[in-house]
């Protein structure tokens, strides 16, 4: 979707924001030419890349410079937003998703509506490019939340002493000593032409997990050749024979660190034992640079967060307005369909029966769930009773896993006709930590 003149900008700004847009301010896509225009807005609003960190953006397999959105007054661009398409996997499921990033404006107008008018075009965008969820990664959270956006929950990492953390690694594990052993692995560094093991390795980690993007060929081509890590480490089962690479070497892990930090670490199922190797590996790595600590950027889930809090290790909640992870549910009816499996397995484990309806009441108007045999759906309703009231952004959240409904209704935020349908949905819409790599974001 391509953005001219001010007429949709002033129309946005009229039915989001109640405001007039000055006439002499227009809502425009960019375009190659205004790259180093873009470069030194980001770096007067504070965001400060480097150029040549900025330039390796632009080789990003999907960009073009018509995402950049741009406010431009009498031909000064005074306020900037970027729109990513990207895939992202669900539990099994993969769906298109986009980001809004690098939403910047010149400090003389960060009190005027431009970046709240930028969020919303930015909306519009991704949804006609077909998105269901979109992403951001901000300093800005206060703006995203006037639009509907949310916080995503359970954003955390773990921290530990390294000398402790390689001293918890070290303790024996007692064992059958009658069991066959396991082969042992090998840890070095990663060598780039190894991308497709490296591939396959993250492809089966992340299937499984809540908002891991896909990675296609090119875009990790671009992701590792930008630098933006300071080691990829490997773990190899079997030969290894730099002198013969006719076969490649069978990688069954990796992990990637940026300073103190593993900000990406993924085995194969069968070799869950490689994560413990590469986490030493890189506590080691960590103690060469002489940093003290090292902390892990992983989902909720992974077991070595418990590792590391055995180490006497903490959990650190991440700083909102930090680089603060924030989510919008785009198109509810196309997550319902599509989230269909995921749905139905929830509802066996939680014994809920099929067919199943619920009308929830979100302002003005009415919507019906339908989980029936065969699909799930979304429909406007008009004559059934509301079972479930809120608002629509908080409706939202409901469906992506992003709100406690227990503690939502308690707060008032939710209103349910009775405890057993809480639960219900509760089972249906549990809270999901939205997980996406450090190494993906800006």
């Amino acid at each position: 979707m391509e953005f001219d003149t001010g007429e949709l900008a002033r129309s946005l700004l009229r039915r989001n924001l109640g405001e007039p847009l000055p006439h002499q301010v227009r809502l425009v896509s960019g375009n190659a030419s205004e790259h180093r225009l873009v470069h030194a807005l980001l770096r007067a609003a504070g965001q400060a890349p480097t150029y040549e960190s900025f330039l390796g953006w632009l080789d990003d397999p999907t960009y073009e410079p018509s995402d950049r959105l741009l406010v431009k007054r009498d031909g000064q661009i005074i306020a900037h937003a970027q729109v990513l398409d990207r895939l992202a996997w669900f539990q099994g499921v993969k769906l298109p998703v986009g980001g809004v990033e690098q939403l910047a404006t010149l400090p003389e107008f960060v009190d005027a509506p431009y970046e709240r008018l930028l969020v919303t075009a930015s909306e519009q965008s991704l949804h006609d490019r077909r998105a269901v969820v979109a992403f951001t990664h901000t300093d800005r959270p206060e703006v995203f939340r006037t639009c509907g956006w949310g916080e995503a929950v359970g954003q955390s990492v773990t921290e530990a002493n390294v000398n402790d953390v390689l001293g918890a690694l070290a303790t024996p594990v007692e064992s059958d000593p009658f069991a066959p052993r396991d082969k042992p692995l090998r840890i070095r560094h990663w060598r780039h032409v190894e991308l497709e093991p490296l591939q396959n390795v993250y492809r089966q980690a992340v299937a499984a997990t809540w908002g891991a993007l896909d990675r296609s060929e090119a875009y990790w081509r671009w992701l590792v050749g930008r630098t933006a890590h300071d080691a990829l480490i490997v773990a190899i089962d079997g030969p290894d024979n730099w002198d013969e690479l006719t076969v490649l070497p069978h990688i069954v892990g990796y992990a990637v660190t940026r300073g103190a930090q593993i900000v990406e670490l993924a085995t194969l199922p069968d070799f869950a034992r490689a994560a413990a190797l590469l986490l030493a590996r890189a506590c080691q790595n960590a103690i060469e640079h002489d940093h003290r600590n090292i902390s892990l950027h992983l989902p909720a889930t992974d077991p070595l967060h418990e590792v590391l809090l055995a180490a006497n290790g903490r959990r650190l909640a991440l700083r909102t307005g930090t680089n603060t992870l924030m989510l919008k549910l785009l198109d509810p009816a196309r997550w319902i369909e599509s989230i269909y499996d995921v749905l139905v397995e929830r509802a066996k484990a939680a014994g809920i029966t099929r067919p199943f309806q619920v009308v929830f009441g979100l302002g003005r108007r009415k919507v019906r769930l339908d989980l029936t045999r065969r699909s799930g759906h979304l429909t406007c309703e008009h004559a059934a009773p509301v079972e479930v009231a809120c608002d629509a952004d908080t409706f939202g959240a409901l469906l992506l896993g992003n709100l406690d409904v227990v503690a939502a209704c308690e707060a008032g935020l939710v209103e349910v006709a009775n405890d057993e349908l809480a639960a219900r949905l509760a089972a249906l819409f549990p809270v999901s930590d939205y997980w996406q790599s450090p190494l993906d974001a800006p």
